[in-house]
Order: structure tokens, then sequence, then C-alpha cells
């Protein structure tokens, strides 16, 4: 019998994890599963929990919560033959939308019973882990906001922050260097896609893979203020790549981005903030982390 450690986090989303439990409960195949059920505590106490997973030899350990719990278990199974599942209760819940995984919890357990799993590949951004999206300027000054938000979660929340921040924020020019080229270009926002969207199904680069051993770097450029909203609504709809005006994308397996004059830049991992950094380092690492997705993606 295979043991799961589920790993709660009861800030994540709009209080989804609450019913969690009692659904664990019902739907979990107990003919081939034992299960424990922890909760976070503070952020980055489901790395200490999963390493403690680790030491007791567990099978699969499942995140219960968003993108930033998610990094924090998936951090931590790198390199590791244990599989990470999913049951998404944050607010964007970017990457288990891109691996299909339901947002239901209970069609998320019957995905967990399936017990189908394939390596996917992982970046490792300045000495941290990555598994979905990295990335420095606007949108990362949004994450910042909506992490000391103490409004209510969701997308409309989101949203918000992106409004109210758009007017004053302005652009920055960068350069990124790969081993295939130098690119030096202004820009809104650069992130590196690992897989295809930011959450809520909004998606900044619709063909990525966690598969190709390459990421996305995706450069968007400010639009003016009267093609703002046609804008939003082709990133809405998954179609703002196609505009070359003001959004390009190429990929590469590793690249150095830093803002021309060596200013501090707001940064976001996975979603989260974290410290300003005058300078990001990627490398993507092939195959490194075993996850539990449907069997149909």
């Amino acid at each position: 019998m295979k043991k799961i450690v589920f790993i709660i986090n009861p800030h994540s989303g709009v209080g989804k994890y609450k019913n969690i439990a009692p659904l664990i409960e019902t739907y979990l195949d107990k003919t081939k599963f034992s299960y424990t059920i922890c909760y976070t505590k503070y952020k980055k106490h489901a790395i200490e929990l999963t390493q403690h997973a680790i030491t007791n030899c567990v099978d699969i350990v499942v995140a219960v919560g968003g993108d930033g719990t998610i990094n924090e278990v998936a951090s931590t199974l790198i390199h590791t033959d244990i599989a990470l599942a999913m049951i998404p209760v944050g607010s964007g819940n970017g990457l288990a939308r891109h691996l299909h995984i339901p947002i239901n919890a209970t069609k998320a357990i019957e995905v967990l019973n399936q017990e189908h799993s394939q390596y996917i590949d992982t970046l490792i951004v300045n000495k941290k882990f990555c598994v979905s999206i990295t990335g420095i300027g606007f949108d990362a000054l949004v994450a910042k906001k909506f992490d000391k938000s103490m409004q209510k979660r969701g997308f409309f929340a989101y949203f918000r922050f992106i409004i109210n921040s758009y007017f004053f924020y302005k652009q920055h020019s960068y350069v990124i260097e790969t081993p295939e080229k130098t690119i030096h270009c202004k820009a809104l926002l650069i992130d590196i896609a690992n897989s295809s969207q930011w959450g809520f199904n909004v998606k900044i680069s619709p063909k990525a893979s966690l598969q190709d051993g390459k990421a996305d770097i995706c450069i968007v450029k400010k639009p003016r203020l009267g093609t703002l909203f046609a804008h939003i609504f082709m990133l809405l709809i998954g179609r703002l790549h196609k505009d070359t005006i003001i959004a390009s994308i190429s990929q590469t397996s590793q690249c150095s981005l830093y803002e021309q004059n060596f200013n501090w830049q707001y940064c976001h991992i996975d979603g989260e903030p974290i410290e300003r950094q005058q300078r990001i380092d990627m490398q993507v690492v092939p195959n490194s982390l075993k996850v539990i997705i449907p069997t149909k993606f």
C-alpha cells in the first residue's frame, strides 16, 4: 500500500480547503493508499512538511493550495522519485490548469487514484526552483501588491490591482542574453514560461511545454491607452502572442536577464513575489520532477 501525505494550505484561494479532508476520506482509493493530512502554518512551512515526508519514505505528496504552495512542495521533491500530485484550491491555479488537473477537488482526487505520472522540466532561477513561470517587471509588481493585500482572493481582485498599477508603471529597457542571441528591448514585463499560463486560464505563452527542455521568453510591451482593452481581450483569449507589435516569444534552455542600467526590479517565481533582483539567471532542468496527471494529458 502506497503512502500519501496531503499538505493543505489554509490560506490559499477563497476557503475551499475546508471541504478537502472529508472529500479525501470519501473519494481516495483506500485499497491503494494510506494517508495523512498536514496543514501549513506559515510561508515555507510546506517545504518543511515535504522534507519530513521524504524522510518518512512516502510515495506521493499532494499539494492542496495554489501555485505558491505547489512551488514549495515541488522544489523539495525535485530529483526524487516521489510524485507530486495537486488538488488546486488557489486563486489562479496556473500549473494545474496547464496540466489539465481538474479544479473540482473530487475530480482531482480521482486523477490521484489513477496514479498516472510523467516527469516534467523545472527551472532554476537565481538558485531557486521554478515549476511554471518566473517574471520581471509589471506582473511581478502586481504579484507583490496582491500578496500583501488583505482583500478577498480571486480573478477580479487581481484584475483590480492590474488596472490600479498599470497607468503609473513605466517600461524599462532590458537585456536578455541567451546562447543563441542577445536581445535588447523595452518592455512592460518579461516572463520566462515553463508552462503556458499565469492562472485563471490567462495564457502568456499558449504553446509552452513542460517536456521540451526549453523555456519560452515572453516579452510584452506596454500598449497605447487606446488599444489597452483590445489587448487585454487578446490576452484573455490566448492570442496576445499573435500581436508581434507588442509581444514576442523565443525559446532557450538558459538565459540571463537584467535592466540595462542594472536597476533593481520586481520579480516573481510561480506567481509569488521574491526580493527585488538586479539580474535573473535561468536554466532549464529537464525531466526533473515526477507529477501525477490525467491519463489523457
